[in-house]
């Protein structure tokens, strides 16, 4: 089913979720009901991915988020009249329907050495990103205080001899700050970067997500017809003590791994909520910015 056939359905609103938006934000740790779901001239559909967080996903440090509200990623649909805006559908992911795999490692990203006698390097500019990937990477939902890397949409392919594409990843990265070199910055009070970065490939991304479930347990999450693997991971940070060697504490780290339209993506956030990551990744779905009801 294509995005935009899924993201017109029209479904019916479950009594559960009005009383929820009537109550507004609860105890839960992150995100908030939407408010307003139903108006009287609705034009969306509302569907709701019915999964389950699973009750135990932590390590040690700080666990993941547990019941947190819902994630509102808006699509147009079209214009309903001259005089009128474009009709919009919501797809509402709500967090305790998303599975969060542990995470056990990220492999090493570093490039594959490739003997320049049999591999040329073919800078790509923004240009031709576009052209080869049919569209902008770049997500339509960034959260605030996060700001697009020098050289975010540019890469660096490489083809063998008879021309033929042996890496094609394209990296993006969005944190709070960077040094002069372009690095992303570290925050004051953990020594760790604040962001995300996504790395996409059509031929295979050169690293893999390691997850402490055999692979035939991992669970995948549904965001608009595409099967999403989250992952967490409870990340130390220093200084480590001398005697003990324990660390000053602990910050989460998520992975989304997907395929859609033929491309295959990674993101990876740090000192990020959960409800971001998802709405991050939603919005690479459909398309659209995501938001979260009052």
């Amino acid at each position: 089913m294509r995005k935009e056939e899924f993201c017109d359905i029209l479904g019916e609103i479950s009594g559960r979720y009005v009383e929820q938006a009537r109550a507004g934000r609860g105890a839960a740790l992150l995100g908030r009901i939407p408010r307003g779901a139903v108006a009287a001239c609705l034009t969306a559909a509302l569907f709701t991915v019915l999964l389950v967080l699973p009750s135990s996903v932590r390590q040690q440090g700080a666990a993941p988020p547990g019941s947190p509200g819902g994630a509102l990623v808006d699509h147009p649909t079209g214009t309903a009249g001259e005089d009128t805006a474009p009709a919009t559908s919501e797809l509402h992911i709500s967090m305790d329907t998303i599975f969060f795999n542990e995470v056990a490692a990220l492999t090493d990203a570093a490039r594959i050495w490739r003997d320049p006698e049999l591999y040329d390097h073919i800078p790509w500019d923004k240009n031709a990103v576009m052209e080869y990937y049919g569209k902008d990477l770049t997500p339509a939902y960034i959260p605030d205080g996060l700001t697009a890397a020098i050289g975010n949409g540019t890469a660096s392919a490489i083809a063998d001899k008879s021309g033929n594409l042996v890496e094609d990843t394209v990296w993006l990265s969005f944190y709070h700050d960077y040094y002069e070199d372009g690095s992303p910055k570290l925050t004051e009070d953990v020594a760790a970067v604040k962001g995300f970065s996504i790395a996409a490939s059509k031929i295979g991304l050169l690293r893999d997500c390691i997850y402490l479930l055999p692979e035939n347990e991992v669970k995948s999450s549904d965001i608009a017809g595409t099967a999403v693997t989250f992952g967490y991971r409870s990340m130390p940070y220093g200084p480590y003590d001398p005697d003990t060697h324990e660390p000053s504490g602990y910050y989460d780290m998520y992975v989304a791994e997907f395929e859609h339209d033929g491309i295959q993506y990674e993101l990876t956030a740090e000192q990020m909520a959960a409800e971001e990551v998802v709405k991050i990744v939603s919005s690479l779905i459909c398309g659209e910015e995501g938001s979260t009801g009052g």
